[in-house]
């Protein structure tokens, strides 16, 4: 009798080791499933977000043949103009358009005046948008131009010897002609043009700027070549007073100066100075 247990005893210990492979095995299944599923990125689900009423829709100029059309951007909220090439406006009339249950703020699409200054000094334009939702924006005009460089020819060739100009006597005409490295240059070259368009001074070696009057500019097929024409009698200051009480000043005083030129949206200043003397 003691013979037949020993067979049954032997089988049930290998039940119950098969059973206790087949749980660990289950177990480190779900342990590594359960890493597994931790290491996984979790897709978050973004609340969808209405668009704002408070939007500009379209923005054009409108005071030129030309289609000239803003470039929105709704989420940086700016507006950018560019003009073309050849096309030197000294205002811009918008046509703004805003979208359905926007308001525009009353006079903020006026016209925009004296753009040589815009492009000279700077100017921020903004335009106010408020909605029946609620919601507000404020779009910034940026304006640019297409014009090309000026690209200019120095008139003194050599940094350490400058051409040197005597402003002793009053009929002296002391006459700068700044001419482009491109022969032919899209100035408008009329006067009333150049009174618009043009700015020149001298610039000290300080900075101080002492201004021109007036620059003229040419341009092919009536020259050879385009250039900017400056007269140094033309200075502000150089000339006070009228008729017998005329006077000429010494302005600027004697010394290096740099030419600087702008025209419309392009500004330059020469590399190499002038020199100015007097002999009185």
């Amino acid at each position: 009798m003691p013979a037949l247990l020993v067979p049954v005893t032997f089988q049930t210990k290998m039940k119950n080791q098969l059973l206790t492979t087949q749980k660990f095995k289950i177990a480190t299944g779900l342990l590594l499933s359960s890493l597994y599923l931790s290491s996984c990125t979790k897709t978050e689900i973004q609340p969808y977000e209405p668009e704002s009423m408070a939007r500009i829709s379209s923005f054009k100029i409108v005071n030129t043949s030309k289609e000239v059309i803003g470039a929105i951007d709704n989420d940086a909220k700016t507006i950018t103009v560019t003009l073309p090439e050849g096309l030197y406006m000294s205002s811009l009339e918008p046509e703004i358009k805003v979208a359905t249950g926007a308001t525009l703020k009353q006079g903020s699409d006026t016209l925009i005046t004296n753009m040589v200054d815009y492009f000279s000094k700077g100017r921020t334009i903004q335009y106010p948008v408020t909605a029946t939702d609620g919601s507000t924006a404020t779009y910034t005009l940026i304006v640019k131009s297409d014009q090309p460089s000026l690209n200019l020819q120095e008139v003194s060739s050599n940094s350490n010897e400058p051409v040197v100009y005597d402003q002793s006597y009053w009929y002296t005409s002391n006459d700068i002609y700044i001419y482009n490295n491109f022969a032919s240059y899209p100035y408008i070259a009329t006067y009333e043009s150049d009174l618009e368009l043009v700015r020149a001074s001298l610039v000290d070696k300080d900075g101080k700027e002492y201004p021109f009057n007036i620059a003229v500019t040419g341009t092919p097929p009536s020259i050879e070549k385009s250039y900017m024409h400056l007269v140094l009698n033309d200075i502000k200051g150089r000339v006070t007073g009228s008729g017998s009480s005329l006077t000429y000043n010494k302005v600027p005083a004697a010394g290096d100066y740099y030419v600087k030129l702008r025209y419309y949206s392009r500004e330059e200043t020469l590399k190499n100075p002038i020199r100015i003397i007097y002999n009185n």
